[in-house]
């Protein structure tokens, strides 16, 4: 098995990885920042090599000298809305990368994985590939844009595989209080209704431990280097989704389509075509979708009945 260095393992995509690449026998380590929570690696942090993230940057050193064979970048800042169009943010992880890409270099990595974004290709509708036309409309999407080419080149030069992964829509533990499935669990747990759009919009969520499984399916098996869309095959729209959520949870809870107005510029159908990364490396897309959202409701259930009860 590999060694794997990973950043971003504290996030949500970064942690969910990291606990399949260990099922999968791996042996992975992660830097962190002082202070930093850690809470979604409890389950499998004592089997983590933890490396503090100084502001001396040694911390590069002592990752070099573990000799990873894999390096997958997750970290990034500014993903909340209030940061996505900030260049001072954003530019940030253009600094980042390089102190990560000489890891890869020095270290002499055999794999570079990099997560992307659906933000890459901008405002569309419908169901695309890796050959849609790149039209970012924020800094963040922009600056993956950018991180995305360094990342070709510098793995180009030190004959490093790389694969960039545009990620569409995931759900699982982990994931922010503020995004959907999370948000809604809250409203429906402390209030009686909830105002929203028509909901006509479709989406093609995907259980984020099959973003793990395609991880580990790229170390196991290589393959092209590439950019390549990782994203759910099951549709559905955003009404009928609120809705089932809502009837695992609380039916008599009063949900208000078309009390809120789409946003402008508002994409009906966002789904991304996964064709070429299942041709290279094999299917990803495995887990029951139905199971996989009640064990993520139950999950943010228990968190925030938890936190009401202490008064948070």
């Amino acid at each position: 098995m590999d060694k794997v260095f990973i950043t971003g393992i504290s996030g949500f995509l970064g942690s969910n990885i990291a606990k399949v690449l260990l099922n999968n026998g791996h042996q992975i380590i992660a830097n962190y920042r002082e202070g930093s929570s850690k809470e979604l690696c409890l389950e499998f942090g004592e089997h983590i090599t933890w490396i503090l993230q100084d502001e001396q940057d040694e911390w590069v050193d002592k990752v070099i000298a573990w000799s990873p064979s894999v390096i997958i970048h997750s970290a990034w800042l500014g993903v909340g809305h209030q940061h996505r169009d900030s260049w001072e943010m954003q530019s940030l992880n253009i600094d980042y990368l390089q102190k990560i890409l000489t890891i890869a270099g020095r270290s002499k990595a055999k794999q570079f994985i990099g997560l992307g974004s659906q933000g890459e290709y901008g405002v569309y509708d419908g169901c695309i590939d890796e050959n849609y036309p790149l039209a970012p409309t924020e800094a963040y999407g922009r600056v993956k844009l950018v991180c995305a080419e360094l990342v070709k080149q510098y793995a180009a030069q030190y004959g490093i595989a790389w694969y960039w992964l545009r990620l569409f829509s995931f759900f699982g533990k982990g994931e922010a209080n503020n995004w959907l499935i999370p948000s809604l669990v809250k409203k429906i747990l402390t209030e009686s209704d909830m105002d929203l759009t028509a909901g006509e919009q479709k989406y093609s969520y995907l259980y984020v431990n099959d973003l793990g499984l395609a991880v580990n399916k790229i170390i196991a098996k290589g393959g092209t280097s590439g950019i390549y869309n990782i994203s759910g095959k099951k549709i559905m729209a955003l009404k009928d989704l609120v809705g089932n959520i809502r009837d695992k949870i609380n039916p008599s809870f009063q949900l208000n389509f078309g009390k809120l107005p789409y946003r402008a510029n508002q994409s009906m159908h966002l789904q991304g075509n996964s064709a070429k990364f299942v041709k290279t490396f094999g299917e990803f897309d495995v887990s029951d979708f139905d199971a996989s959202l009640s064990a993520t409701i139950e999950y943010f259930t228990n968190k925030f009945k938890e936190q009401l009860n202490e008064g948070i």
